[in-house]
């Protein structure tokens, strides 16, 4: 296995399409906060209902965003 140096790692984690997958991750982490925020604070109102569907949709495009980041390291390393 070779050495990566810092500086191509860095090169590599800011390449538009990870900084993609980066920012997938980040939206899904602030839904899942945000929708847990309005699902904890009023039992059964629409606005806990709300808060459910948002922090369901969090966690599948955090789950997503990993897969692709994950599909993604495995194949640009194959590849090189």
């Amino acid at each position: 296995m070779t050495s990566v140096s810092a500086r191509d790692a860095l090169r590599y984690a800011t390449q538009d399409a990870v900084v993609g997958l980066f920012l997938v991750i980040f939206g899904g982490w602030l839904s899942v906060t945000l929708g847990g925020v309005l699902f904890g604070g009023h039992l059964l109102s629409m606005v806990s209902f709300i808060g459910l569907l948002v922090s369901v949709a969090g966690a599948f495009a955090m789950f997503v965003g990993l897969v692709a980041l994950a599909y993604k390291l495995l194949v640009d390393s194959r590849a090189a």
